[in-house]
């Protein structure tokens, strides 16, 4: 349990695909990065995971595929890492063949012990629901958190 996470209020434990974190950093105001600012708000009910494998591809994408600057990068993987809880899943699965990104979603889910992995991969919004672990397109936070989102 992290440390803005007060007795009273139930959060619902939630991994967010790279893809998530890429539109936030190339988007900034739009759903993506207001989903990240609102994870990071004590109360609203929205517990964020990832692990150092989602970092680097979110690193990689911004820098490879956007030519975004390091620091540029560096600073919003630093942003990343105070909002959300780091784990390491000491495990691989493999459960969307042949892509070891989404294997490394499902796995950070899978160790978070998270209820909801937040994508807009078609692959892994197939699986829904894996293991008990609710899949759902990055739109339809807005229905589950609906007051947090009008802030």
């Amino acid at each position: 349990m992290s440390m803005r996470t007060s007795p009273k209020t139930t959060q619902l434990k939630t991994v967010f695909d790279s893809n998530v974190y890429v539109a936030a950093a190339l988007r900034p105001g739009q759903y993506a990065d207001r989903w990240l600012d609102i994870a990071a708000l004590p109360g609203s009910g929205l517990a964020l995971f990832a692990s150092d494998y989602i970092l680097a591809e979110v690193r990689r994408k911004l820098t490879d595929r956007f030519a975004l600057p390091d620091t540029v990068v560096g600073q919003f993987i630093d942003r990343i890492k105070v909002t959300a809880t780091i784990v390491s899943p000491n495990f691989e699965l493999l459960v969307v063949e042949g892509d070891p990104d989404d294997n490394a979603i499902v796995a950070c889910a899978v160790e978070a012990q998270a209820q909801l992995i937040v994508t807009a991969d078609s692959d892994l919004l197939k699986l829904n629901p894996y293991q008990g672990i609710g899949i759902t397109h990055p739109k339809e936070l807005k229905n589950i958190f609906a007051e947090a989102y009008k802030t």
